[in-house]
């Protein structure tokens, strides 16, 4: 497991290996969900 950090403004830096492995770039959207229990999902949206 990764510890990432929010800052002041609210960001999180996703890890460059997580950018990697989901071939995540500057501008790329991503839906944000929240589940009951505190979990957040994060998914990368498909170019369209």
């Amino acid at each position: 497991m990764i510890i990432a950090e929010l800052d002041a403004n609210g960001r999180v830096l996703l890890p460059l290996a997580i950018r990697f492995k989901l071939e995540l770039n500057a501008g790329d959207k991503l839906a944000i969900d929240q589940l009951g229990d505190g979990t957040i999902i994060i998914k990368k949206l498909a170019v369209r």
